[in-house]
């Protein structure tokens, strides 16, 4: 119960500090399934994302970072007691997967960003298959999350002018994956919800191709 109080603190904290750093619009957190597993999938533009859908999220969230982060003084500790699960870039991490997959089949909601990274554009790149690896053998529904405005180019350049960037939220509503499909097929589907929740310039390598002609 400790545990439970401390995050729903952080939360609420990560709720106020992020309105005092942007102009936040936050729209569709309904969609998510109070109970149950659940996949959120993310674009990923800046290093707030995580703290952020977790601080919006209507229930508590596990997420999927780089190990680096548990090394640093103060989000470390935040982001253990988010319940954080640590992965190292490029390589495979089959205790991680286990451990996410725990969370999910546990009935628990679990963060991650398919990109695997931040994307150097601002648009969406193409996606690792760890999210379609996790929702495939999890059965559990996705919630497709898209932000826009939270590069930290875009974010500390309007700090330098004593403003607020204007950053969204937005929470789709959830979906499931065929039983049938292969991982490349569950990226690419996973990858264009997220993408059918964002403006054509962030839609990157996954806008269609109709979109693109028009």
């Amino acid at each position: 119960m400790a545990a439970e109080r401390l995050n729903s603190f952080l939360r609420f904290l990560g709720r106020l500090v992020a309105r005092g750093l942007y102009r936040l619009s936050v729209s569709g957190a309904e969609n998510v399934p109070r109970s149950g597993g659940v996949l959120l999938c993310m674009n990923h533009l800046g290093g707030g994302d995580g703290p952020l859908v977790v601080a919006f999220c209507p229930r508590p969230l596990a997420g999927i970072g780089k190990a680096e982060i548990l090394s640093w003084p103060l989000a470390g500790w935040i982001a253990r007691m988010y319940g954080m699960l640590p992965v190292r870039r490029g390589e495979p991490d089959r205790a991680t997967l286990q451990a996410a997959l725990d969370v999910l089949r546990g009935g628990g909601a679990l963060l991650i960003a398919p990109e695997g990274r931040e994307s150097p554009t601002g648009a969406l790149i193409l996606a690792k298959d760890g999210a379609a690896f996790l929702a495939l053998n999890s059965r559990v529904p996705i919630v497709p999350v898209a932000l826009t405005g939270a590069t930290w180019q875009a974010v500390v350049a309007q700090w330098r002018r004593l403003r607020r960037a204007r950053v969204t939220l937005t929470f789709g509503v959830p979906f499931d994956l065929p039983p049938l499909a292969s991982r490349k097929d569950a990226t690419t589907l996973i990858m264009r919800q997220i993408a059918g929740l964002l403006p054509p310039e962030y839609q990157g390598v996954y806008r269609e191709a109709g979109e693109e002609a028009g």
